[in-house]
């Protein structure tokens, strides 16, 4: 599913930019590790952000980040070519950006170290074979974090107005279970770091 003109917008600004580095990315890769020779994915690239904060966290060998939008691909090619000054020190060079649906992703099993997401999922009608193709594509003892926001049925209004899919805690450990995932953490945050409104997971899920 693309996203809203409004809500591109927002992931395109420098706001989001600043609630991905200062709260989701800290949570995201804290006491996390690729290992050599390294290759992550990322779902869904926004505006490029996301990449940048891979491997400056991280320095992965290989970064690819997967969209259904080939405008969110050109921006984020755009953005990380020419980093903002947060991200000077991360690499760019090993970032490649792919045009393509999350929930068939064309790429083989076993293909990366970790796989990260954030925000992505509860746009995307089929985000329990999302769930699935990442478990697919991860090697064993993998991991599989994301920053997603929960959005159960109750926000009626709010999910016909932005298009969002309605995601409960217990709907996203069950695909995650489902699929095959452990579940070390899980964690109930919130969408947004100034609302209590708004609810949301960290999650970090590993292949076994």
């Amino acid at each position: 599913m693309r996203l809203r003109n409004l809500e591109k917008c927002f992931n395109h600004s420098h706001l989001r930019v600043y609630f991905q580095r200062k709260f989701e990315a800290p949570r995201t890769f804290s006491g996390l590790g690729v290992g050599e020779g390294g290759t992550c994915l990322e779902i869904g690239c926004g505006q490029g952000a996301g990449a940048l904060l891979i491997n400056q966290y991280l320095g992965p060998d290989r970064v690819v980040c997967v969209d259904i939008d080939r405008e969110n691909i050109e921006l984020a090619r755009l953005y990380t070519s020419s980093p903002p000054k947060w991200a000077r020190n991360a690499r760019s060079d090993n970032v490649n950006f792919v045009c393509g649906d999350a929930a068939r992703l064309a790429f083989v099993d076993s293909s990366f170290s970790a796989v990260f997401l954030f925000g992505a999922l509860h746009h995307i009608r089929e985000w329990r074979s999302v769930i699935a193709e990442v478990f697919r594509v991860l090697k064993v003892g993998g991991v599989f974090a994301l920053e997603e926001a929960l959005f159960p049925d109750s926000f009626f209004y709010l999910n016909w107005l932005s298009g969002h899919v309605p995601i409960t805690e217990a709907e996203m450990r069950d695909a995650l279970v489902r699929s095959g995932f452990s579940i070390p953490r899980f964690e109930i945050t919130k969408r947004f770091e100034m609302t209590s409104r708004l609810p949301a997971c960290s999650v970090r899920a590993v292949k076994v």
